[in-house]
């Protein structure tokens, strides 16, 4: 039998969920991730002396298959139980004690991307290809270009797990199926990681909206430890949606300087001195307004949106959403 060829856009969550389960019942599954890693908004970047989880901080399970891969994950090694030393935006600060999240929190072990290792398999995956257009060949064919006049396939299948904005302008021009995605709103982030030579003097690892300009502040590593932690200390620092629109083209040195100080305020301490400290824009972050469906198929059910947009802002939506494109995938070419 003719093997079924099948391109993923995006290696993210969702473009990986969706390329495991299609590899797993015999297609040819070939991913293209615009990026230098895998894993999306699920990103840490290295440094010399640890790493910083610049993107998601952690995820929950409310879904029972999603909490049985986290289970997965962390019997593999690729995720840990996160139980930070918690302080909310409605508790003053030298108040916050233990972590009063309702749900149990995960993170990539040892950095966030580690989620994804278990959905890797031995399906190709071509990294920095940046897919600029999808060519209908026929009914039942497509081919892909990029920036680099690159041109792959033809393949009988397509999904595309690019932020919404960037999977309308692939889709679009195929089909006015796809104009529905234009009703998804998704807001940005700065994100600022943070190395201090000696450890921030809290009682807290992590702040949650701390502030107008702060949603999100933590410490990148774990440690129960609160007076051997590590040196330089890490913290991530994400700025809420808001103020990442209001400054969305500020350059990055402002943008350190603006939240580093909204963090002074918030955590009502002297910042110790800085070992280095970079920032990140996150131009599609965190998803407002979903679609409101787990995907969005059309020419012939052959061409497929997914991503966290779907369904919310939720890495567990992510996965969610790959897992019903690949299986909306199967029901179209094997049935």
């Amino acid at each position: 039998m003719k093997s079924i060829r099948i391109a993923i856009i995006g290696a993210g969550m969702t473009g990986l969920k969706a390329a495991s389960t299609l590899h797993k019942v015999g297609m040819d599954v070939t991913v293209f991730e615009k990026s230098r890693g895998l894993g999306g908004r699920l990103a840490s970047r290295r440094t010399d002396f640890g790493h910083f989880n610049h993107g998601a901080q952690y995820v929950t399970a409310r879904h029972p298959g999603f909490a049985a891969y986290l289970e997965q994950a962390a019997s593999h090694n690729a995720a840990q139980n996160w139980k930070p030393n918690l302080h909310r935006g409605d508790i003053p600060a030298m108040q916050s004690a233990g972590n009063l999240a309702l749900d149990h929190w995960y993170q990539g072990a040892p950095q966030m991307n580690k989620l994804i290792s278990p959905l890797v398999d031995a399906f190709t995956i071509h990294k920095q290809h940046r897919i600029t257009r999808i060519e209908q060949l026929d009914r039942k064919s497509f081919v892909l270009h990029d920036d680099l006049d690159g041109e792959f396939g033809p393949f009988d299948g397509v999904i595309v797990t690019a932020p919404a904005p960037q999977t309308a302008e692939l889709l679009r021009p195929l089909s006015a199926r796809y104009d529905a995605i234009g009703d998804v709103v998704t807001a940005p982030c700065w994100a600022v990681m943070a190395a201090f030579e000696q450890p921030l003097p809290t009682a807290f690892d992590a702040m949650l909206h701390p502030s107008p300009a702060i949603s999100w502040a933590a410490r990148s590593t774990q440690s129960d430890d609160l007076f051997h932690r590590r040196r330089p200390d890490p913290w991530v620092l994400h700025a809420s949606p808001q103020w990442s629109r209001d400054h969305l083209e500020d350059d990055k040195d402002r943008v350190i300087e603006n939240l580093l100080a909204a963090l002074r305020d918030v955590s009502g301490v002297k910042l110790p001195q800085l070992h280095s400290v970079q920032a990140h824009r996150w131009r599609y972050a965190r998803t407002e307004q979903p679609l409101g469906s787990s995907h969005l198929n059309g020419m012939n059910g052959r061409v497929i949106a997914a991503g966290d947009w779907c369904l919310g802002a939720r890495v567990e939506a992510a996965w969610r959403s790959g897992q019903s494109a690949a299986h909306a995938m199967i029901e179209t070419l094997i049935g």
